[in-house]
């Protein structure tokens, strides 16, 4: 079966290879078609506090956005102008400053920070408009969730194109050194380019992508699928040097690869495919589309590197040269001199590395961790992360419920994180509002007016108490709502009957009511987790469980739970997954039992050393290293084992078909890591966005450690292990 397809393939390649260029023609014009999705809180569980706040928020208020926008070194009177510029924007619903918390010395200058609550509205419009709003103030800049996401869609789409451009440049670069001709390269990323394409054009049948999915799918799926190419022509070269024709050499390779490359891309889509299984979906979005990625570039392999491979035949027969050697011989020897205590000490390594990854600190935000260049940064360089939070409660005006409402605050304001106050101020009808909330007598009224303290005034401020049903004393809020025909004309009833109108509109809802909360906390995991449970607490002593919190950190509360229930499930599954499709390919359990435990080693290693350094690990950079190291670096592990075995089963002694194996495959083994490994480096040091930077740095530590591994350990333990995973017919006089 495998000799006739291969036969078809290449009998139809021309056909073949005009379809697949018609497809990749259409991806290419769908590629601008991809929604892209910059709110990771997309991806939380329906029931999470997070989802169920912000419909309820949708219902009550139309939505709870807020904008940080800071100055420098403006005097009182221009700042306070501006301040009432942005008061007068109809998107804004309040815009505030704090002289005690929202001015900072930076640099020799004066920074100045105005935080604008706003109106269901276009935020994204606003930004823009708020941007351009002061052209005569220097140095200001506008941030916040819509400003940062803003930012991050500017910066994906200036750095991926160089990202992408450097990434090629070492790609070339390494092909030239390990391929058999000068022509390789080019044929290998004409082939891997054009499932790029049709990777990148399909994503548009999704409802739509996350933008680290779209950040980094490209890159990754050229260097997790670059060694199928390089296996297939490798295997070509072989057979040609054996003196068939093009056309038989390219049946015969294709034949020999189909299992060879069909285990490997299944390798590494079961480890992906693990991320399926979280309940923050993210991973799904993630998993799906760089499965698909992965599945399209062996296609592509299969069905186009042939037609490529036989068009070009001459040209590649004529730059053909000798590869530069590897030493993968004298490697094995030295291994196998000192297979016991090199197996010994990476051992040992591996359990320190298990040990150390226990006590690793996970972040679900860019937090205390500084990266990025927008406007947004720089505000959070000085004033810190922006962490509002939404508090609902159950609403009311009678005096009853303003004072749940003042009892609340004051637990709020008892809450601390390492004895210092956690929240830093709350905007309510009971705070901001509170004047409105004052007792007032008629004597207060005729100070309020500003009329004269007559008797008559008395008489007629008196009057008015009582033909409207007013108490002495009365209610601000409920002089105000009466008070239209009090002092017509009068500018300070006016501006107060305004501040009123504006209190309601941020405060009360049809049934709920809303608390503003800002939050003076790191967003690192402990810290966060600590101050939300107070929070949640408090409301839960005032009102039980009839409140709703939502806001970047509740939203990074929920993701940071869902990521502790997903951490197990999805190591697991990579690790069952990943055993069963070696399993199956080996028709074994020892030798892919002795893989996987060798690849998982290289992980808890990977893991272990961010807890070494002290630098906490973004929660999907994990989750998606983990999955592509054991899913792809297995591969590496997957080809010198399986040349092990072959000759072993053919006869050979364990020292000779060590050195044979690692002579065979170092050059893949390195050509696959190095490029795999500089991809994930090129995307650490290249891109400013931490989500897309540490998936880059991470992957870039973890491919190098499981190269590393799978060339020195796991040698050691096949010859230590040879007795027990290889059984051959003479085995005792092999040995």
């Amino acid at each position: 079966m495998k000799q006739k397809t291969a036969a078809w393939i290449v009998r139809r390649r021309a056909v073949i290879l005009v379809l697949v260029l018609l497809l990749a023609a259409g991806s290419a014009a769908c590629i601008g078609k991809t929604r892209i999705n910059y709110d990771l809180t997309r991806y939380l569980d329906e029931h999470t506090m997070t989802k169920r706040a912000l419909r309820v928020m949708e219902e009550e208020f139309g939505g709870s956005e807020q904008l940080r926008v800071m100055f420098a070194d403006l005097s009182d009177e221009a700042l306070s102008e501006k301040i009432r510029a942005m008061n007068d924007l109809p998107e804004v619903l309040a815009a505030t400053h704090s002289p005690e918390t929202d001015v900072a010395r930076r640099d020799g200058k004066t920074l100045q920070l105005v935080t604008l609550t706003l109106n269901e509205c276009d935020a994204a419009a606003l930004v823009e408009r708020l941007r351009a709003m002061f052209p005569e103030t220097g140095d200001y800049a506008v941030g916040g969730s819509v400003a940062a996401q803003m930012d991050v869609q500017n910066s994906v789409g200036r750095e991926m194109p160089l990202v992408m451009g450097i990434s090629l440049a070492v790609v070339v670069a390494v092909l030239l050194l390990t391929s058999h001709a000068w022509l390789e390269p080019l044929l290998i990323l004409s082939v891997l380019g054009v499932s790029v394409i049709l990777n990148l054009g399909t994503h548009f049948l999704f409802p739509d992508v996350s933008f680290i999915t779209f950040a980094v799918s490209a890159i990754l799926q050229l260097a997790l699928s670059i060694d199928y190419a390089i296996m297939l022509l490798h295997t070509y070269n072989g057979f040609c040097d054996e003196g068939l024709t093009p056309e038989e050499a390219m049946t015969q390779a294709l034949a020999s690869c189909f299992m060879r490359i069909a285990s490997s891309a299944l390798t590494t889509v079961a480890g992906l495919l693990s991320l399926l299984f979280m309940s923050f979906t993210i991973g799904f979005d993630i998993g799906l589309a760089l499965s698909k990625g992965i599945l399209i570039s062996m296609l592509c392999v299969f069905l186009l590197m042939p037609a490529v491979t036989l068009i070009f035949q001459k040209p590649l027969q004529r730059t053909r040269h000798r590869p530069i050697s590897f030493g993968g011989q004298r490697l094995a020897r030295g291994i196998w001199r000192a297979r016991r205590p090199v197996a010994a000490a990476l051992i040992l390594l591996v359990a320190a590395g298990a040990v150390l990854q226990t006590m690793n600190r996970y972040t679900f935000s860019e937090g205390d961790i500084v990266s990025g260049q927008g406007e947004s940064q720089r505000i959070s360089e000085v004033f810190g992360s922006s962490m509002p939070l939404v508090l609902l409660i159950p609403g009311g005006s009678g005096d009853e419920d303003y004072a749940a409402q003042r009892a609340l605050v004051e637990r709020l304001q008892a809450v601390t994180v390492d004895g210092r106050p956690a929240v830093r101020d709350i905007a309510a009808m009971v705070t901001t509002g509170a004047q409105a909330l004052e007792y007032l007598t008629v004597d207060d009224v005729i100070a309020l007016t500003g009329m004269e303290a007559t008797g008559l005034n008395r008489l007629a401020v008196g009057m008015f108490f009582i033909t409207h049903g007013l108490p002495e004393p009365v209610r601000a809020d409920r002089l105000l709502a009466a008070a239209g025909d009090l002092a017509a004309g009068d500018e300070t009833v006016a501006e107060l009957q305004a501040a009123l109108e504006q209190a309601n509109a941020a405060f009360h809802g049809k049934r709920y009511d809303r608390m503003l909360l800002n939050l003076n906390v790191n967003p690192a995991d402990r810290e966060l987790t600590e101050v939300i449970d107070q929070v949640m607490a408090a409301a839960g002593e005032q009102y039980e469980e009839d409140f709703y919190l939502t806001g970047i950190p509740m939203s990074t509360y929920d993701i940071g739970k869902a990521f502790r229930s997903d951490l197990l499930k999805v190591n697991i599954i990579t690790f069952l997954a990943i055993l069963l499709v070696v399993s199956v390919s080996f028709r074994s359990l020892k030798l892919p039992l002795l893989l996987v435990l060798v690849i998982e080693g290289a992980i808890w290693i990977t893991m272990g050393s961010s807890a070494a350094i002290g630098r906490p690990i973004f929660f999907i950079s994990y989750l998606i290293c983990v999955s592509i190291q054991m899913g792809a670096t297995i591969d590496y592990g997957i080809l010198l084992s399986d040349q092990y075995r072959s000759l072993r089963l053919a006869g050979s002694a364990s020292r000779e078909a060590l050195a044979a194996a690692m002579g065979r495959a170092l050059p893949t083994v390195l050509t696959s890591g190095i490029i795999l490994s500089m991809a994930g480096f090129i995307i650490g040091k290249v891109c400013s966005i931490f989500y897309i930077s540490d998936i880059g740095l991470l992957l870039c530590r973890g491919t190098l450690i499981s190269v590393a591994m799978v060339l020195t350990l796991l040698p050691a333990l096949l010859t230590l292990c040879d007795r027990w995973i290889i059984r051959t017919p003479g085995e005792a006089g092999a040995r």
